[in-house]
């Protein structure tokens, strides 16, 4: 079963890496690749709401503050040390890899390491989701923008070659739980950041759907770390930070 997993997923990088690759998406995706494809239109976004809003959109810029540093620690700082998976780059001949600003085919044997970090779980994809998620819960007209953009951007990781479809996958999982804590803590102790109107929806059935909800994210969550721990034990590779 775990080496059906570890094939799945190596299958599922060339098709998403290789198979799918086209002019379109060979232009379009390695403008995701630079942090401010995200980082401006949030920075703009936060200046607007600071600037022009009122209280209640002020304490959602910095929700939005609080929120970007929670998920970029976590995901750089603790997950990506402590998992020490490797990027699929470096062990995966014959990707289609997006490097100092041309395509580049990673070649067999690979004697070279062309992305010197770690990489589960995916931050762009954890940065951007959580965000997506913080920005369209707060203005729900933004969703669409919002997720598209996330979805985009974390498609792009495993298009350009520097991530495992996992890494994205538990990035956004790990952006839903920093999410759900912070919105938890927002609608509990700040009034003013709670729903303007009131669904008529029982309570009950609320809480009935945060737990499958959050059911969902942990058995998520635990398939990617178990593929990604598994990627780590049976690579036949060097450590990136040699």
């Amino acid at each position: 079963m775990l080496d059906f997993l570890l094939s799945v997923e190596t299958k599922l990088m060339y098709f998403l890496n290789v198979n799918i690759s086209n002019p379109v998406f060979d232009w379009s995706m390695p403008i995701f690749d630079s942090d401010r494809a995200w980082l401006i239109p949030l920075i703009v976004a936060w200046l607007a709401v600071m600037i022009f809003g009122k209280r209640r959109s002020r304490l959602i810029g910095l929700g939005a503050l609080i929120l970007i540093l929670l998920t970029d620690q976590i995901s750089s700082g603790m997950i990506k040390p402590l998992i020490e998976r490797i990027r699929p780059c470096n062990v995966l001949p014959g990707l289609h890899m997006w490097k100092d600003n041309a395509w580049i085919v990673i070649p067999n044997p690979i004697t070279d390491i062309y992305k010197n970090s770690w990489s589960f779980v995916s931050s762009h994809a954890t940065n951007t989701a959580a965000q997506a998620f913080w920005w369209g819960w707060a203005y729900p007209r933004t969703r669409l923008v919002c997720f598209g953009l996330a979805g985009t951007i974390g498609f792009s990781r495993i298009y350009i070659g520097v991530h495992w479809t996992s890494d994205v996958l538990g990035g956004w999982m790990v952006a839903g739980l920093c999410f759900g804590v912070l919105w938890w803590v927002s609608v509990r102790y700040v009034p003013i950041l709670r729903a303007d109107a009131d669904t008529g929806e029982k309570k009950s059935v609320k809480v009935r759907k945060i737990a499958v909800l959050l059911y969902c994210y942990i058995v998520g969550l635990f398939h990617c770390l178990i593929v990604s721990l598994l990627g780590r034990l049976r690579t036949p590779f060097y450590s990136p930070l040699q």
